[in-house]
């Protein structure tokens, strides 16, 4: 069924991951500052002093992202129960923009907190330091400055890309196993499509590692590269995903940037099984992150019957949030609760001295990463583990 396509929104950049939106793995309530779950803080040389002001922005690429929006949307409602005032500033993917909307709020004399979704973390070292002086607390989401700010949550993006495609890997094996039909190339490998995002750092992070992760892998290889992130992600990835079934009708494996991307190729498969009469649960994508009410339900169909679509598993990172914070937040699901957006008002409100949160000035926070897949694969990286992708994390794409 073709996807309809969003009015698109040109877009140069944006996260978290989008970013946005958490998966399935650590704890469910984000741990106070001195708990142990952060990196170690800096040396705390900063003489940061909370202006009053009880007004907070989140500083995003895009608000048409609906993981990025999961994360900002919960970390407003959690300082909104403290008395603040949330808005939500579109970048639109400029990353100049986030510098000018940060001179904004110091101008604006009546904003006591930003969250930014960084796109270029030396580009706003100037203005973070003119916020922190003007008593403005500022945390980061999805990237680690070499600079200090209130705090910041980053993930191992790296991580999440070769999480995705050894996700994939044990797939392909345990289904051939069973007796699927999944074609080889004249090399004896099987056929990968891979939609990546090279626009901010992290996305060439975990571009680099999914796509060297395929390079040494015995049993994939990479056969196309194409981009989709952005408000017509969905569209996009469907057109996409139907060109590389049209260039290598082999190709049965897809690695997707985020979940939006996944279940847009998932949709291209779906015809194109149908008019080719093959089964769907010889095709799988997996996506390098999960949090998503419909790619969730999409998943918890597949594991029902693996014939369901072509959704396979997943790579993610976060943590979920319980039965009770949901329906806090949100108890018709419509509107999923981010955990690590608590964790996000966490570290400002802390910083603030507000209500009873407390975090060390200048602490950070890698997310747990985990993947899975429909055979019950567990892969688990938590903070403080040794990182298997450094290699992979350059500023430029490597192939």
């Amino acid at each position: 069924m073709k996807i309809k396509k969003i009015l698109a929104v040109v877009l140069a950049a944006a996260i978290v991951f989008a970013l946005a939106a958490c998966g399935s793995s650590g704890g469910n309530t984000p741990a106070p500052a001195g708990s142990g779950s952060g990196a170690a803080a800096p040396d705390g040389t900063s003489d940061f002093e909370w202006n009053g002001q009880k007004e907070v922005w989140a500083i995003l690429p895009t608000t048409g992202v609906p993981g990025l929006m999961m994360h900002a949307d919960s970390m407003g409602w959690v300082m909104e129960q403290e008395g603040w005032t949330y808005v939500a500033k579109d970048a639109e993917g400029n990353p100049a923009n986030q510098v000018t909307f940060v001179e904004d709020a110091i101008a604006a004399g009546n904003v006591g907190a930003l969250m930014i979704a960084a796109m270029d973390t030396p580009m706003l070292e100037d203005v973070c330091e003119q916020a922190r002086k003007a008593g403005i607390a500022v945390d980061f989401l999805g990237a680690a400055p070499d600079y200090e700010i209130a705090g910041y949550i980053a993930t191992k993006y790296s991580i999440t890309g070769m999480y995705a495609v050894q996700a994939a890997e044990d797939w392909v094996e345990k289904r051939v196993a069973e007796g699927g039909n999944i074609p080889k190339n004249a090399d004896g490998k099987y056929e990968v499509a891979v939609d990546y995002y090279l626009d901010i750092t992290d996305g060439i992070y975990r571009s680099n590692a999914i796509v060297g992760t395929l390079e040494d892998s015995e049993t994939l290889t990479c056969v196309s590269t194409t981009q989709a992130y952005g408000n017509s992600a969905q569209q996009d990835a469907y057109d996409n995903a139907q060109a590389v079934l049209a260039a290598h009708p082999d190709c049965r494996i897809f690695i997707a940037y985020e979940p939006d991307e996944a279940m847009g190729a998932a949709a291209a498969i779906a015809d194109y099984a149908a008019q080719k009469g093959l089964d769907l649960a010889d095709f799988a994508v997996f996506p390098c992150y999960s949090e998503d009410p419909t790619f969730q339900a999409d998943y918890a169909a597949v594991l029902a019957d693996h014939s369901a679509n072509a959704i396979k598993g997943y790579s993610s990172y976060g943590a979920t949030a319980t039965e009770e914070e949901q329906q806090k937040y949100d108890p018709t699901g419509a509107n999923a609760y981010s955990p690590t957006g608590e964790k996000l008002a966490i570290i400002l409100l802390g910083v603030c001295g507000e209500g009873n949160y407390d975090w060390n000035y200048g602490e950070a926070y890698y997310d747990d990463i985990s993947a899975t897949n429909v055979y019950g694969l567990d892969l688990q990286w938590a903070n403080g583990d040794e990182n298997p992708c450094e290699k992979y994390e350059v500023p430029n794409y490597l192939y």
